[in-house]
């Protein structure tokens, strides 16, 4: 196995949340790519169809935990309730 190898990371229920996770990886220093984010625009939306955030091999657990703990944070629509 490379370090360097790019690897599925996580697959998102839309483009904008594809890019939404890049950010957040990105902010926090790991590299990654949104992939398929733009298949819906050709195909329209077919199952198997979706946008995939993909990540350095090297950075993969790392980049799970940031992920997880993104998704696990409480929302201020949540937070307002």
């Amino acid at each position: 196995m490379q370090p360097d190898e790019v690897v599925h990371l996580a697959t998102a229920t839309n483009p904008a949340e594809a890019h939404l996770w890049q950010q957040v990886l990105q902010a926090e220093g790991v590299r990654s790519q949104a992939v398929g984010d733009y298949l819906n625009a050709g195909i329209g939306d077919v199952p198997g169809f979706q946008a995939e955030v993909w990540v350095h091999r090297q950075d993969l657990e790392r980049a799970r935990a940031i992920l997880d703990s993104y998704r696990q944070a409480p929302t201020a629509e949540a937070e307002e309730e």
